[in-house]
Parts: structure tokens; C-alpha cells; sequence
């Protein structure tokens, strides 16, 4: 009888007191209530990258005198991202932030050489053939912007951080690198020469990529754990410079041997997916996403052993795409 009466004591007098921490932890969001979410989050981007690099001769004749063209460049990129999203209030919205960073290695890809005498690419006077090995994809991203809208999702029952519905509204900047290392040598357009092994290296290009990036992203929720996400960036003016280092021509210095500087490009990067909340602040998300980007008309630097010169350049395009994986942790206001 006494424990009885003792237990109940205690009972009553935590109902009365605050409350206790384990109730505080599993507290959920109201939905009706503002607040702030920080998400962190790590994708797997299963990539594939074509560049092509081509220059005009001087006084633009020809039009094409030489390009470099690689395919093929296969690279996983590892993508490291944090997103912060303030209260939204009906009148004033919400302010975003967002920011990423990426990296990875090259596993394959090949380099097409070429060269002509004539305008639009005829008369072709030389074509080789090298193997990929070793280059990098490099790229960081601040976005920042305003989220105009955002909606509850439907079949929403209370729960912990649902994925709700909104529409953002982004400006940001990116920087972008890629580095193409380029072995062995063989001739496809006779006479053919004796190849050079692929134990030798050819030819190092490095690609840099300065971008203003102007957009938007969704999230349209199916229900409270189940949502499509999408984004469409518009790329309207890049700084791109590009280093290429040609190991086996004793005419030209090796660091570097061309530089190249161009301004006034534009592109475009895209992406689109699903995500599911599968516990708690845990996100799983697959989807696919596409980047392409050209610079605008510039300049060649040719730095030769006895002295220098430049040709007109003509246009940089580098492309990379393919699926992705992620999960990411939301971490609410509670």
C-alpha cells in the first residue's frame, strides 16, 4: 500500500513539473508553426563529361584550325551540400541559403586531336587518338535567394518534418574545374606514324570555369514522406580559362604551353529527382542531373621555346551528366 501511494506521488508530480527531457526529444513539428530547417546532405553522382576545345587560325583562317575533343570521361562525383531555409511567413516568404561542394577522379576516357587547312573543318591534315587517365572534376557553389511559396503536403498527419511543397527563387556563383590527362599517341590519317606508348603522356588540359548561375527548384510533395524535386539553372556569363600542356612537343614551353582566356558564355544545369523521408530527418533521394556550359570567343596564348603568339579561339563546351544518390539529415526548429 505504501509503494502504491508512493508511486502515484511521483507520477503526479512530474505531470505537474516541466517537462521531461525524453518528451522534449520527441517532440515533433507543427507544421502550422514557422521554422527554420538546416539540411545537410551527401550525393553520388555517377557522372559522364565531353569537352571540346577548338581555336581558328590567325586571322581566322581557317575558322577551325584545331580541336581537342574528349569523351568518355567517366568519374563518380562525391557532392557534399548544406542547405538552411528560415521561417516562411505568408507575407515575406523565407530566405535560402544553399551551398555545395564536389570532387572525383576520371576512371577512363579518350582524346580526339585534329587539324585543318580549310574552313569548316575540311581538309583535315592531321588526326590522333590518346587514352584518359587520371584527370579530376572539381566544382564549388554558393546559391542564395527567396522562397516565394510553400505548401503543406497532402495526407499530412503531424509528423516530424515533413517534405512540404515550395517553389525557390536562386542567384549564385560556381566555380568549376576539370583536368584531362591524355597518354600514348597513335595516328589515325596516314602516313601513320610509329604510336607512342600509353605509358607516356601526351597532353594535360586543365578547364576553369567561372559561372553566374540564375534559377529556380521545386519540391512538389505526393504525400508527407514521398516528394518529385527538380531545378533549372541558367548559366548567363562565364569567365572560362583554360592551361594545356603538350609534354612531347620540344617547341613549346610546358607550363604551359597554351592558355587560353574567354569571357561572355553561357549554359545551363539541370536536374531532377525523388525523394523519401525514411525516418525521422533521414531523406533517401535518386535522380539525374545535367550540366552544360560553352564559353564565349577569346583568346590563345602560344608559349613557344623561342618566343610567343596568339590565335583567335573559337568555343569551349564541356558537358557532364548522369545519376545520382543521396541521403540527407534535416534538422528542424522544434
Amino acid at each position: 500500500m505504501r509503494l502504491s501511494l508512493l508511486a502515484t506521488g511521483v507520477y503526479l508530480t512530474l505531470s505537474a513539473g516541466p517537462e521531461p527531457a525524453f518528451a522534449q526529444v520527441g517532440r515533433t513539428v507543427n507544421y502550422d508553426r514557422p521554422h527554420s530547417t538546416l539540411t545537410i546532405g551527401f550525393r553520388e553522382w555517377l557522372s559522364q563529361g565531353r569537352s571540346a576545345h577548338n581555336i581558328a587560325g590567325p586571322g581566322h583562317a581557317p575558322n577551325v584550325l584545331s580541336e581537342l575533343t574528349w569523351r568518355g570521361l567517366n568519374a563518380p562525383v562525391h557532392i557534399l551540400s548544406v542547405d538552411f531555409v528560415t521561417p516562411f511567413r505568408p507575407r515575406t516568404g523565407s530566405f535560402v541559403l544553399n551551398a555545395a561542394l564536389g570532387g572525383g577522379v576520371h576512371s577512363n576516357g579518350t582524346l580526339l586531336d585534329q587539324d585543318w587547312i580549310g574552313n569548316n573543318r575540311t581538309g583535315k591534315i592531321a588526326e590522333t587518338f590518346s587514352e584518359q587517365d587520371g584527370g579530376h572534376v572539381f566544382f564549388i557553389s554558393v546559391d542564395t535567394g527567396w522562397r516565394p511559396i510553400q505548401w503543406k503536403p497532402p495526407f499530412y498527419s503531424g509528423g516530424s518534418l515533413p517534405l512540404v511543397g515550395a517553389v525557390d527563387l536562386l542567384i549564385g556563383f560556381q566555380y568549376w574545374k576539370e583536368q584531362y590527362q591524355a597518354f600514348g599517341v597513335q595516328d589515325q590519317l596516314p602516313p601513320i606514324g610509329t604510336p607512342v606508348p600509353t605509358s607516356v603522356k601526351a597532353i594535360t588540359q586543365t578547364n576553369e570555369w567561372y559561372n553566374v548561375r540564375l534559377g529556380s527548384r521545386i519540391t512538389v510533395p505526393l504525400h508527407e514522406r514521398v516528394a518529385l524535386t527538380g531545378s533549372a539553372f541558367y548559366l548567363p556569363y562565364t569567365l572560362h580559362q583554360n592551361e594545356d600542356v603538350h609534354h612531347l612537343r620540344s617547341d613549346l614551353q610546358q607550363d604551359p604551353s597554351f592558355l587560353t582566356k574567354a569571357s561572355g558564355g553561357n549554359g545551363v544545369q539541370l536536374e531532377a529527382g525523388l525523394q523519401v523521408r525514411a525516418w525521422k530527418g533521414l531523406t533517401l533521394e535518386a535522380g539525374y542531373m545535367y550540366w552544360d556550359v560553352r564559353s564565349g570567343t577569346g583568346t590563345v596564348e602560344a608559349f613557344g621555346t623561342t618566343g610567343m603568339g596568339s590565335e583567335p579561339h573559337n568555343e569551349e563546351n564541356t558537358r557532364r551528366q548522369g545519376l545520382y544518390f543521396g541521403l540527407s539529415w534535416a534538422l528542424g526548429d522544434q
